[in-house]
């Protein structure tokens, strides 16, 4: 039991150290003047869900077929990438309601 919490424990800790080094690459971008356009800070979002949603496929299917035990890994990973299809949703309907507020503006 105690074994499974520390390696839980080491998990969290390696993830959110590979999150503190993208967030240290990105101020370091911000500050060595380097400015992603719109259009590609978009792609990368839309590439970002698109790879959420294949490691929860993988992970899914890995449980069905037996070669992994860790449903609760599975289960995570699975809600993980449907709240990040339905905020990349949502900015697709903000994005289109300004689009069209736009649109509808008198010149």
């Amino acid at each position: 039991m105690m074994a499974g919490i520390d390696k839980l424990q080491s998990v969290n800790i390696r993830e959110l150290q590979g999150r503190s080094t993208a967030s240290v690459e990105k101020q370091t971008a911000k500050q060595t003047g380097e400015v992603k356009s719109f259009g590609e800070t978009i792609s990368e979002f839309v590439q970002a869900v698109n790879d959420a949603q294949k490691d929860a496929a993988q992970e899914v299917s890995d449980v069905i077929q037996g070669r992994s035990q860790n449903l609760h890994q599975a289960m995570t990973t699975i809600e993980e990438a449907r709240l990040s299809f339905q905020l990349m949703l949502e900015v697709r309907n903000k994005l289109l309601e300004g689009y069209q507020e736009l649109s509808r503006m008198q010149v």
